[in-house]
């Protein structure tokens, strides 16, 4: 994982019920993560500059057993945490800690 002084983190945890290992590939309008693969359990993260006007946003696919869902990941404005650890499960991820939440996958998403 990448960590910068100041910034914003990204932390995904794998926690699908059924134990099976997930892809992820996340974006944001400017940069591409990459894939990655996450096996249960497993714990990826990634740390980016907040810009003072340019409100950041990254998506990610999640894939398990060739079924393909989408989640903005981070938000500015909804993610107000500045380390944001999610896990993830079958149903959608959740944000853990002071503004936990858990979230619906998005509708559909061409990435």
């Amino acid at each position: 994982m990448h960590n910068d002084v100041l910034g914003n983190i990204v932390r995904m945890t794998n926690k699908l019920e059924n134990g099976m290992a997930l892809a992820v590939h996340c974006k944001s309008g400017d940069d591409d993560l990459g894939p990655f693969v996450l096996q249960y359990d497993q714990t990826y993260g990634f740390s980016f500059q907040n810009g003072f006007f340019v409100r950041t946003q990254f998506y990610c696919s999640f894939t398990s057993n060739g079924d393909i869902k989408w989640f903005d990941i981070y938000i500015a404005g909804r993610d107000l945490c500045e380390t944001c650890n999610w896990i993830i499960k079958q149903e959608g991820p959740c944000r853990l800690g002071k503004y936990a939440a858990c979230y619906p996958w998005n509708k559909k998403l061409i990435m």
